[in-house]
């Protein structure tokens, strides 16, 4: 029949009971007060102390409460209290180990008369078992003591079963299950008993006291590693977060020795260490190899973490190398490894030299990201002088720091004094010609040219190619845009081993543009060519026509001065050009790309005309037309023909056949040619006013 039936049946039986036992020749009268059960409280001696409250008018002599063990039917009993009360003790001997159900009612003795059933309680029974593969987490489940009351658990424990509960509980919760990880003292299979304590508003509950035999089996949490780094004494020191679990007193330092760890030093509870126990060996020198450590906890009972997150994720020393190399000894080569597991991860190596012994310059930042961990220094290196390198890895937010030990080097290079790019400039208003010098041109081997059309931060690599052993050199990038953008370049110079021995300043092409500002006035405007400083002198305006440098051409403009406008009423459009050409104090210039005058078609047509006013004849002004393209047609409003024309200074007078037209709306049609040979048609209408 299935559990609900059979809860159903024993619930009948057990009313059946009760009335035949308690209330035979008794009537139940529903206006009597029905009491409200509000806390059930397991005591140390088995009883149960219970709690009820009861509302209205109607008086009554006292209180009937009827217990029994759950799932039981019979006998019933029940304990009766005075009107006056609010609270009692069930009295059984055995509420420790037998839950029980409860409930209650309101009688009177004269009529006997009892009120309908209250709502039904249960006394909260603990259980407490073993929840973990060994015998270190305690596991505590119990009930609720009716359906739906939701509250706080308090969780108390202790190991003495004569003793009293603590006032202060080990833990809180509103759910029915607790787990109890259990640390030191408790090192040896111990007794521990767990009472819990349910409260919500006036009810304040314990479950029955529940226990099982534990100890501290538990591993505790590794440490976590933050950081390794090299001191300037050239020995690693290690740091780390302790261990969350909190009965832990001590740390194991391990180093990896080809596939595994080995246990190196132990300590007490303390974050950091210095490796400067040279005398174990165990002991790695961090500054001739690769040192990688872990860290593990021992606890109070002696459990050691089990180093599954620092095995997993251990960090290490940076280890730098450095040579001036043999074939070119012309630059300091570093290279060094990277640096695992940092959190936050590491961002960029820093990259410092000093001089002889002088402070430290940070020369390079190299993103991490790049897995690129060489480095040149871009530095021609003075013959003779000791250059002390080293290299830190350092995370997004700066909050952590590791470096290598410092490496010293002594360079013999042979100096290379000059190499710049002299300008750019647009040439055959196609591509741009580089032109750079360079001292002593047989140093280099290979040129690198950046280019950029954003900024002179963002240049990227366009293209390598040979360099000849000759100074000055033109090279000339093809693939450049003229008519579209302005570039910035730059050029480096790589020598017979692929270093790099110099980089020019970033030089900047002219890019003009025109604009039409009405009026038959143009502007051109154009960005300032970039590299020559003061140097610019200049810049020189030039209007070509059919090839020809037009009179009172060039003008000259100062150097701050980026625009020039100029009146080309007369000019033939698309056949007529500018362009401009920054000029050096040593008369070298640089020259812009060419712009056409604009060409686009333009058409301006009145919407109304007088012929005997102001504006006696009808003709729309165009300009930039092809010549014999033009065809201009007015119809009245029966779509008859009244005038047309194929010359542009030719308008309607308000003549139609030889007759002055009546005041009206006419229709026009316009039809031509633009200068790119695009066929145009307009239309629209005109009010001719008598």
């Amino acid at each position: 029949m299935g559990n609900y039936s059979l809860n159903r049946i024993s619930s009948l039986i057990f009313l059946v009971v009760i009335s035949l036992l308690f209330f035979n020749g008794i009537e139940v009268k529903a206006q009597l007060p029905v009491p409200v059960m509000n806390c059930v409280s397991v005591e140390d001696d088995g009883s149960l102390s219970v709690n009820w409250s009861v509302t209205g008018s109607v008086p009554f002599d006292g209180f009937r409460i009827f217990y029994k063990p759950i799932g039981s039917t019979l006998p019933v009993p029940y304990r009766e209290y005075l009107n006056t009360f609010s609270s009692g003790v069930i009295p059984v001997l055995d509420g420790q180990t037998v839950g029980y159900e409860i409930f209650m009612m309101t009688f009177t003795d004269t009529p006997p008369q009892i009120s309908l059933e209250s709502n039904h309680l249960r006394s909260m029974m603990l259980t407490v078992s073993n929840a973990g593969t060994g015998s270190g987490i305690a596991r505590l489940d119990w009930d609720r003591i009716q359906a739906g009351n939701n509250g706080v658990f308090n969780i108390y424990r202790k190991d003495n079963a004569l003793a009293p509960f603590p006032v202060t509980p080990i833990g809180q919760t509103n759910g029915l299950i607790f787990y109890d990880t259990i640390t030191s003292p408790y090192c040896t299979a111990t007794d521990i008993y767990y009472r819990v304590e349910f409260s919500s508003g006036g009810c304040v509950a314990n479950t029955s006291v529940g226990s099982g035999s534990f100890f501290d089996d538990n591993l505790p949490e590794d440490p976590v590693l933050s950081l390794v780094t090299i001191n300037t004494s050239g020995f690693a020191e290690i740091s780390w977060e302790n261990s969350p679990t909190m009965d832990v007193n001590g740390y194991i330092v391990g180093l990896k020795e080809g596939a595994s760890f080995t246990d190196h030093f132990t300590l007490g509870y303390v974050t950091s260490f210095v490796d400067d126990q040279t005398a174990l060996p165990t002991y790695q020198d961090p500054c001739s190899e690769m040192v990688t450590y872990v860290v593990r906890a021992e606890d109070l009972c002696t459990n050691q973490s089990s180093g599954a997150i620092n095995y997993q994720f251990p960090h290490n020393t940076i280890l730098l190398a450095g040579e001036t190399t043999t074939l070119c000894d012309r630059k300091a080569t570093l290279e060094w490894n990277a640096y695992k597991n940092m959190d936050p991860e590491v961002s960029s190596y820093k990259v410092y030299r000093s001089e002889n012994g002088g402070p430290d310059t940070e020369i390079a930042n190299i993103d991490a990201g790049s897995g690129d961990f060489t480095f040149v220094d871009p530095e021609l290196l003075t013959p003779g002088v000791q250059y002390t390198y080293q290299v830190a890895a350092v995370n997004s937010d700066v909050s952590k720091i590791s470096r290598s030990c410092r490496v010293p080097l002594v360079p013999d290079p042979e100096p290379f004094t000059q190499f710049e790019l002299d300008y750019v400039t647009v040439t055959d208003n196609d591509y741009i010609d580089l032109h750079i010098n360079s001292n002593p041109p047989e140093l280099i081997s290979t040129i690198e040219v950046w280019r950029s059309a954003i900024d002179g931060s963002s240049v990227e690599l366009l293209f390598n190619m040979p360099w000849d052993g000759f100074s000055p050199v033109s090279v000339s990038d093809e693939s450049a845009e003229v008519n579209e953008t302005s570039y910035f370049y730059s050029v480096s110079a790589l020598d017979a081993c692929g270093f790099p021995l110099g980089s020019t300043g970033i030089s900047r092409s002219i890019f003009v543009q025109i604009e039409d500002i009405g009026n038959d006035r143009y502007r051109l405007s154009w960005n300032a060519y970039e590299d020559w400083g003061s140097s610019l002198l200049e810049y020189n305006i030039y209007r070509v026509a059919d090839g020809v440098v037009e009179a009172g051409f060039p003008v000259s403009v100062p150097p701050g001065q980026l625009t020039f406008d100029d009146f080309a009423g007369n000019l033939v459009a698309n056949r007529t050009t500018y362009y401009i050409e920054a000029v050096r104090n040593d008369n070298l210039t640089s020259r812009s790309n060419e712009v056409l005058l604009p060409a686009d078609a333009e058409v301006v047509i009145a919407n109304a005309f007088r012929p005997d006013g102001i504006t006696p004849v009808f003709k729309p002004k165009v300009k930039n037309i092809e010549p014999g393209s033009y065809l201009f047609a007015i119809y009245n409003r029966w779509g008859q023909l009244v005038f047309s024309t194929n010359n542009p200074e030719t308008g309607w007078n308000g003549l139609s056949y030889e007759s002055e037209a009546s005041q009206d709306i006419y229709a026009w049609i316009l039809t031509f040619e633009d200068l790119t040979g695009k066929k145009v048609s307009k239309s629209g209408s005109v009010f001719l006013l008598r």
